[in-house]
């Protein structure tokens, strides 16, 4: 199969697994929502911030190092796999001692029991790191998406179960580790690695000091994505923060579905497309012209309806997530364009500039999260919508010339969905103007989402003609029977 026929049967699978996944798993989420309380998301969410940094550090870069190399032999690949089960074992135990630590911090003592179980999790998927490497290597989609697929599925089957049962965070907690041991078990199906490590740095110098490239983008990723959880944690308090997690986890699943969708595609796509450097430009552009048709509408529509949501979906316990809701999925699209292009820089081997683009997120978010924090869950929310648009233009400016690409080009590539994606906003707004304290508030939802959904597709009809046929083309140049069509 040629690289084209890759990527596009690449996006039929994973897209189409993820859209499943999608549908199932948040008919199950919603439930689950509705049976916990925000103490029991803010809980989670302060536990995650210790695992969520060890994780970064958990594979060294290792996973994608693998992804990237040239060439690779058995004896490398067992030598990696010694490094990662004394990585991961090490940062097991790391955890399970500083559970003490964070619970002080967060000044809650159910996290000492949360965050040393959640510490299973590094001694469960270090089975999954070089088998799930391989898979990505080979541009293998179908199997992967087929295992997330399976793993989500069961995952929220089991929230539900034990929410049900009143366990509360624990539904949380042990869901988690349920998927990550899916994972680890089914991939090693997929790609079977069964070696026995071997305990030597011979030979692997090339991929560890790419590794730790990787880790470092990635430490530093997770400073800025996870200081407004750190942050309003030590401000708020488990319930406040609560409200928090729940209004950013919505906001940003659209985001993480879409952007893993993409970047899994991305990378090692673009690993492979650095051979023809004259079409990478072309590539780039593309690719942002169709995140921002899909995220537009998608995120600024939740913006648009986020009363509605909180409303029929959460319930009434849950208003407070409102405001944040509203803020936060405004500048979700703009939190897409980055994580593309930076899978799309370190494919075809710029890794320094997307180092440098993480560590300016991570000293511009972060204060305007801590500065917003002292204007409560208002102020947290408003930090994202002022802060990341400064970041994404900042890094723009660097790294754009490195293709022989404008800013202005980027603006432009996103410019019409963004537009129509405004005239839907201004279409709902009407349209709820109109029907107020006429309708219950479950019509009242399903009436601005036709009304959202219509105003963007007429809308987009008339100014953007050129990336309906584009996202048109994906869906008819998709490969059948395991033959690509021709470019």
């Amino acid at each position: 199969m040629t690289l084209r026929a890759k990527v596009l049967s690449g996006l039929f699978w994973t897209g189409g697994t993820r859209l499943l996944s999608q549908v199932l798993t948040w008919v199950i989420t919603i439930f689950v929502i509705r049976l916990l309380t925000p103490s029991d998301y803010g809980l989670l969410a302060m536990a995650m911030v210790m695992m969520g940094f060890l994780g970064i550090l958990a594979e060294a870069g290792l996973g994608s190092a693998i992804t990237q190399a040239a060439e690779l032999d058995d004896a490398i690949l067992r030598r990696i796999f010694g490094v990662v089960i004394v990585v991961y074992g090490a940062l097991f135990a790391l955890q399970f001692a500083m559970a003490p630590l964070v619970a002080s911090f967060f000044d809650e003592g159910r996290l000492v029991l949360i965050v040393r179980v959640l510490a299973l999790h590094f001694l469960l998927s270090s089975f999954a790191v070089i088998p799930g490497a391989l898979l990505n290597r080979r541009l293998d989609f179908r199997r992967q998406s087929m295992i997330g697929l399976a793993s989500a599925v069961t995952a929220s089957l089991t929230s539900l179960a034990l929410a049900a049962a009143g366990y509360g965070v624990w539904a949380l907690i042990v869901s988690n580790l349920v998927a990550t041991a899916l994972v680890a078990v089914l991939v090693n199906f997929a790609c079977p690695f069964l070696r026995w490590p071997e305990f030597s740095l011979r030979g692997t110098r090339g991929l560890i000091v790419a590794g730790s490239q990787f880790t470092a983008q990635r430490a530093l990723y997770f400073a800025y994505s996870q200081a407004d959880i750190f942050i309003g944690g030590r401000f708020f308090g488990k319930e406040l923060l609560g409200f928090y997690s729940i209004a950013l986890h919505l906001a940003s699943l659209p985001v993480q579905r879409i952007s893993s969708i993409v970047n899994q595609i991305t990378f090692p796509a673009f690993a492979e497309a650095r051979h023809e450097p004259r079409n990478v430009p072309s590539h780039m552009l593309m690719g942002i012209r169709i995140l921002s048709f899909f995220s537009f509408p998608v995120l600024w529509g939740m913006s648009s309806i986020a009363d509605e949501i909180v409303a029929v979906v959460l319930g009434p316990k849950w208003g407070a997530s409102v405001v944040p809701l509203r803020l936060l999925s405004l500048v979700m699209p703009m939190t897409i364009l980055g994580p593309f292009l930076n899978a799309a820089f370190q494919g075809i081997g710029h890794s320094q500039i997307v180092l440098k683009n993480a560590l300016t997120a991570a000293l511009i978010l972060p204060a305007a999260f801590w500065i917003g924090a002292h204007s409560g869950l208002l102020g947290l929310s408003m930090a994202w919508v002022v802060g990341f648009p400064i970041v994404l233009f900042s890094n723009l400016r660097r790294m754009l010339p490195m293709v022989g690409l404008r800013i202005e080009s980027v603006l432009g590539a996103a410019m019409r969905p963004a537009a129509a994606g405004l005239g839907m906003y201004g279409c709902v707004a009407l349209a709820r103007w109109l029907l107020a304290d006429r309708v219950s508030a479950l019509l009242m939802m399903g009436a601005l989402i036709v009304v959202g959904a219509t105003a963007y597709a007429l809308i987009t009809l008339l100014i953007n003609k050129t990336g309906v046929r584009e996202v048109i083309g994906l869906f008819r140049r998709r490969p059948v029977g395991g033959k690509a069509a021709p470019s």
